[in-house]
């Protein structure tokens, strides 16, 4: 038997410590994504597991759990809290009925984002079947996740996932928030619930804005914000160029960049073009523009898997020698060039990504009139371009490669594979067999490269920008910074 068990923290609601509480967290967020949304959830949501201050897994509403004897089922052990009372009269008991029939209801939420999120999540942690979540007794849950899952925990620690009663009304967590309003610039704001088990440097409040980079970097020298998170690499150049040392922080983290093939186009329907172009499209030129070792280049959909052993696995010059006999077949040339249209988001991070993959493609005869989203217009402009290729940046917040891979499952994107369908439900059917997932996943990978909807060149990037007297913040593989975790006034 498998098992796990933390020290109970009795957080959320708990009796006031008499400590002083910290001051006022500023944070900035860079990027166009929904990463400040996913930051404010983290905070004031109350979910079985947390995330610690490294990414790692540590005990929230579950104060202990364990695995039964194969792995499959869970056991959690809730804490002894109370939804909140009505004036002098105490809140009734979080039992695990509360959480067994909750679950159900996080694809449901009304949030912006976060119904598509929940009801993913579901999915992912095996647990969107009735019947999967259980209340055996008051304060302990069972979970038998359909299929299995060995990231259970992983994906219970997420926001979409927090614990609601059958209702759906959210069990609050440490920090009260705020839905951001127009007239305050969009910002979230958070209030701390209580003293409590936090440790008393933990900020009292909490304010989150999106910000664009200059104007980050410009608030973070003056002192204005303690803390500017970086989405993705738009940004990057800007808090380099700032000069602020020990201060900036950078992290590869897991999925991938790369150019995902426009369907409404016509001019790349044909699979020896979109073959020619994931064989000769190369990373290591785009990572050193940036000269960024994090960088890293990939020819894989997800970079844990073991190297490709199909034609991606051959010399660079193999590559391009096939890349330009694919290209002969179609009529595409040095002397007979394919002009194609690429869209990139603002930012001369991705302007220069898009210099220097079309120098390596124009000597097959491919070239590229790059196309530049306005700023904090990306998602907008991907929606309704008509250009053949858009370079996008998508990292996981679970490094769940089934999940990931799923991206590109027929019905979600063209062109697609069902066999690559096929392995995928294999791949999620194997459960804890490690070997067995792995195997269908890879084997999955290589059947859509076949015919490739997307090109992968890079491993995603995260960078911040973190004041001297901001503690809490740890560099980590996830690249997961729990603002409930942060602290001010030491190192």
């Amino acid at each position: 038997m498998r098992s796990l068990s933390l020290p109970a923290i009795a957080l959320l609601l708990a009796a006031c410590s008499g400590e002083r509480p910290g001051g006022d967290l500023e944070v900035a967020v860079v990027g166009e994504g929904t990463l400040a949304e996913e930051l404010a959830q983290e905070a004031s949501r109350a979910t079985l597991i947390r995330r610690g201050s490294g990414g790692e897994l540590v005990a929230g509403v579950a104060t202990s759990w364990r695995f039964l004897d194969d792995g499959d089922d869970l056991i959690l052990r809730l804490a002894p809290l109370r939804w909140p009372g009505a004036g002098d009269r105490p809140g009734l008991e979080l039992v695990a009925q509360d959480v067994a029939l909750g679950l159900r209801r996080s694809g449901n939420d009304s949030g912006s984002n976060s119904g598509g999120r929940g009801r993913a999540a579901l999915a992912a942690a095996g647990l969107a079947r009735r019947g999967t979540a259980r209340a055996p007794i008051a304060r302990v849950v069972e979970l038998v996740p359909q299929p299995a899952t060995p990231l259970l925990l992983d994906w219970l620690a997420e926001p979409p996932l927090a614990v609601r009663d059958q209702r759906g009304r959210l069990f609050p967590g440490p920090y009260m928030v705020e839905k951001p309003e127009k007239k305050d610039g969009g910002a979230w704001r958070l209030q701390r619930r209580s003293e409590g088990p936090l440790p008393a440097a933990r900020a009292a409040s909490i304010r989150i804005m999106a910000v664009e980079p200059t104007a980050a970097v410009t608030a973070f020298a003056k002192r204005e914000v303690q803390l500017v998170l970086g989405e993705g690499l738009g940004g990057l150049g800007a808090a380099r160029a700032a000069g602020q040392g020990r201060a900036l922080k950078l992290e590869a983290v897991p999925g991938v960049i790369g150019l995902a093939i426009n369907a409404r186009s016509g001019l790349l329907t044909d699979v020896r073009l979109r073959r020619a172009l994931l064989l000769a499209a190369d990373g290591a030129p785009m990572a050193n523009r940036l000269a960024l070792a994090l960088l890293v280049p990939q020819n894989r959909l997800w970079d844990g898997l073991p190297p490709p052993t199909d034609d991606r696995a051959r010399s660079f010059d193999e590559r391009r020698a096939l890349a330009a006999a694919l290209l002969r077949e179609v009529g595409v040339g040095p002397e007979q060039p394919l002009r194609l249209s690429l869209l990139v988001p603002a930012g001369p991070e991705f302007q220069a990504l898009a210099e220097a993959l079309a120098a390596s493609l124009q000597p097959l005869g491919i070239s590229l009139a790059v196309q530049r989203a306005r700023a904090a217009g990306f998602g907008t402009a991907r929606r309704s371009s008509s250009a053949d290729l858009v370079l996008v940046e998508q990292a996981a917040r679970v490094a769940d490669v089934v999940t990931h891979l799923g991206q590109w499952r027929c019905g979600r994107v063209r062109p697609c594979s069902a066999t690559a369908d096929r392995l995928l439900d294999e791949a999620a059917a194997a459960g804890n067999d490690l070997t067995a997932r792995q195997a269908a996943a890879v084997a999955a990978e290589t059947a859509l490269m076949a015919d490739p909807a997307f090109i992968p060149l890079l491993r995603p990037v995260r960078w911040a920008l973190v004041a001297n007297d901001v503690s809490g913040f740890q560099v980590n593989p996830l690249g997961r910074h729990p603002l409930g975790r942060i602290a001010r006034g030491s190192r």
